[in-house]
């Protein structure tokens, strides 16, 4: 019994000196700060509310642009007894800005359109991430579910082992396998009872989902689009539209309102434009400053490695301290590895009867 008792500490020190190794050799200290501050940055632009604003906003603009493109543009050349090809090619010379924006949009929108349908199809995943390991701590605190854990095992198990060979206290190495034992039961409880498997995976989910977005070849391409599309607004409200009142006859403010009313859609999202853009703007330069931040809070445990696997990391470990420490307690306990129970400490040091 007391050579499987022996065994058991041995291990039960080492897999605590891997709990230990582990979230330092990993990296882990940087990592989840990096997750911490993602997910600090980010928070606001995923709240339901936030979510249904960006749906909102790429509606008006959707429909905007879609009548502008097939009802407005189209009306007005025929106002101005021109062709809709004609006038396309006269807004861009008096507004060059104007004339690539509409040119573009056909490939501008749509990723537009993927960026926020993504950010909605994740806010979820986003939202049980944040929630890792509790809603209350902050992801830093995972590595220190392995450190803490790690020491108190190290110590116990080899605090047990010393006063197994001192054999003068043997009741304290029983003492030390309770402890680890019950310190594996904690860890394989709190695995579950946190929901940290179920919060990986939806932060694996996340990860993939989002990882073209936070490039700099993804960040520059957003930045492009946008700063196409500011310019396309400026110019339709500066150039655009004032060109084409003087084309029809008409003061820019009537014409402005005509349009208004005519093509209320366009009339909505050019009093929404700046406002939405600047929206859009602000995500994307957070999205930009983030791209090193990302990719270190993807890169838990290793870039190799999905995030998944961290539960099961401290699972693991936990199962095998419970049953090490449990076995040799039922061992020393019931003296099924000598047949008897091991005698006390006490007992081992009462003299034999002298002989006569």
């Amino acid at each position: 019994m007391r050579a499987y008792r022996h065994v058991a500490l041995v291990l039960i020190a080492l897999l605590g000196a891997a709990l230990i190794i582990f979230p330092l050799a990993a990296g882990l200290p940087k990592k989840t700060q990096a997750v911490d501050d993602l997910t600090n940055d980010f928070r606001p632009a995923f709240t339901p509310a936030a979510i249904a604003q960006s749906r909102t906003d790429l509606v008006t603009m959707n429909e905007m642009l879609a009548q502008l493109q097939a009802e407005t543009l189209p009306g007005l050349a025929s106002q101005a007894g021109i062709t809709t090809p004609a006038l396309i090619n006269l807004m861009g010379v008096t507004a060059p800005e104007v004339g690539k924006g509409l040119k573009e949009l056909p490939t501008i929108m749509p990723r537009f359109n993927k960026l926020a349908g993504t950010m909605e199809a994740q806010a979820g995943n986003f939202r049980q991430a944040d929630d890792i390991p509790t809603a209350d701590a902050p992801n830093t605190a995972v590595t220190y579910l392995y450190l803490i854990p790690g020491i108190v095992l190290l110590v116990v198990g080899a605090g047990g082992l010393l006063f197994s060979f001192v054999g003068t206290r043997v009741v304290l190495s029983t003492v030390c396998l309770a402890l680890a034992a019950v310190v594996g039961l904690g860890m394989v409880i709190g695995v579950f009872a946190t929901g940290v498997i179920g919060k990986t995976k939806a932060s694996e989910k996340m990860f993939t989902a989002f990882r073209p977005t936070f490039t700099d070849a993804g960040y520059q391409q957003a930045h492009n689009d946008l700063d196409t599309l500011g310019k396309m607004a400026v110019g339709m409200k500066t150039k655009s539209i004032p060109s084409m009142a003087a084309l029809l006859r008409k003061p820019a403010p009537q014409f402005t309102a005509e349009l208004a009313t005519q093509y209320p859609k366009v009339g909505k999202g050019l009093v929404e434009t700046d406002r939405i853009l600047a929206k859009f703007d602000a995500l994307v330069e957070n999205i930009g400053a983030n791209i090193d931040t990302f990719k270190n809070a993807d890169s838990i445990p290793d870039k190799d490695t999905e995030v998944s696997v961290m539960p099961w990391l401290l699972f693991g470990p936990g199962l095998a301290v419970f049953l090490l420490a449990g076995s040799a307690l039922v061992i020393r306990f019931t003296g099924r590895g000598n047949g008897s129970a091991e005698p006390s400490a006490s007992a081992s040091r009462q003299p034999s009867d002298a002989s006569v």
